[in-house]
């Protein structure tokens, strides 16, 4: 029975609404004007939010591709100065058998030994000058998202051997060989000879434009060879480790803390830098202003649905005076006060939520136009509308075209019949 009652009510809006739209249609200008506050504000909160959305969503993304959301690196802080008990002189921080160590350990996708970059001096027939020359990990490079462009990165054979290959910085390719192909050719560092694998150049993000061109002007060596040569005693500067994506970050995190602290018999030579906890946290951040800009333009979006509710209302008291005749002859045909309040409400309703779906249509426009004007200046930049501000828009737009239309709807229905009928 519920339901038997609710049906024709149903029925009955969605008949005022069409007769709402010939109205409309009737007074298509001054709809027009009416519903310009309402369209601006629905497309202002679609637009903006779904661009603070794809803000967020594409810091996380810049964010993975550096691959830090799910790492944890350990660092080196052996042998120290400031040592007071007898394990800290003795163990005197991580070494080659740590990084192999770390291979075996479960619930791991990668693990990467690297040794901070070192300035030595580089030769070629062209070029002598001293360059950073930094220690990696077979796939480091790709791990950190850098493109190689030639040729190859360090292997794990030429970990294990700690061969003497080197993947260059694209920017050192013309100081070093000019035109030539460098692939294959030798190079000297600290005068020993070094074949030329591969050609790196540094990724760029499509968010921030930070430069990254310091890392094309570096000089890519496995850490191997560094350990053994230039540190000795076979130490490394860190190590870092990929935890998968089917293991609980902070579980695998404080596991493989201990594993490295019981191999170090408790001795204090490492630190623990977790990349994840760096990225939550510049990604709370990011959250709280983009929690504080949202503020910012609902509020500026509200102000204008309210300025449009007030053409509304305006709108609906000119309609009002325009249509009392008609009003006092639905209510001499049985009409009463319930059905006229009921006819304006639609009214007032229909032009909101056209207004909010014109304004949301003007949102995606809008998105649209951003980025067309991204790609112009070469990056994909790739907005997704925010359904949660769509539905807001509405929301807000229904409720200002009850707020606003309900004085004008029920000063119509306190009109007296015959007086209504008089009306010229």
């Amino acid at each position: 029975m519920p339901e038997d009652r609710r049906l024709p009510r149903i029925s009955e809006w969605g008949e005022l609404m069409v007769e709402a739209l010939r109205e409309v249609w009737a007074h298509k200008m001054r709809s027009l004007l009416t519903l310009f506050g309402i369209v601006f504000g629905a497309a202002s909160v679609v637009s903006l939010t779904s661009l603070s959305a794809a803000l967020k969503v594409m810091a996380y993304t810049e964010l993975s591709r550096m691959g830090m959301p799910a790492t944890v690196g350990f660092t080196d802080r052996g042998p120290r100065s400031d040592a007071t008990r007898a394990l800290d002189l003795r163990y005197v921080g991580l070494n080659l058998d740590d990084v192999e160590a770390f291979r075996d350990f479960e619930h791991l996708e990668g693990v990467y030994g690297h040794v901070y970059p070192r300035r030595l001096l580089v030769t070629s027939p062209a070029d002598q000058r001293v360059i950073p020359v930094e220690g990696v990990d077979a796939d480091y490079l790709t791990f950190r998202n850098s493109r190689i462009v030639r040729g190859r990165e360090v292997a794990p054979l030429d970990v294990r051997n700690a061969a003497r290959v080197a993947v260059i910085g694209e920017e050192l390719v013309e100081p070093y060989f000019g035109a030539a192909d460098p692939i294959g050719r030798t190079m000297r560092i600290e005068g020993l000879p070094f074949e030329v694998i591969g050609v790196l150049a540094p990724f760029e993000l499509e968010l921030v434009p930070a430069d990254f061109s310091f890392l094309a002007r570096r000089i890519y060596v496995p850490y191997t060879y560094l350990t053994r040569y230039v540190l000795g005693a076979r130490r490394v500067d860190n190590v870092l480790l990929k935890v998968s994506n089917d293991t609980d970050f902070a579980t695998a995190m404080a596991a493989a803390t201990a594993f490295l602290r019981e191999r170090h018999r408790g001795a204090d030579d490492f630190d623990v830098e977790n990349e994840a906890a760096d990225v939550a946290e510049d990604l709370a951040m990011a959250d709280g202003i983009m929690q504080g800009w949202n503020i910012v333009l609902y509020t500026i979006a509200g102000v204008t649905l309210v300025v449009g509710g007030i053409g509304l209302f305006s709108v609906l008291l000119i309609a009002v005076r325009e249509r009392v005749r008609e009003i006092g002859i639905r209510m001499a045909l049985g009409a009463d006060d319930r059905a006229v309040r009921r006819l304006f409400l639609a009214e007032s309703l229909t032009l909101a939520l056209l207004g909010a779906i014109l304004g949301i249509a003007g949102g995606i426009g809008l998105i649209m136009v951003t980025e067309a004007i991204a790609r112009s200046f070469g990056r994909a930049f790739v907005i997704g509308v925010h359904l949660p501000g769509a539905a807001m828009a509405v929301a807000f737009a229904a409720l200002v075209g009850i707020v606003f239309g309900w004085y004008p709807a029920s000063r119509a229905a306190r009109l007296d019949p015959v007086e209504a009928i008089r009306e010229l």
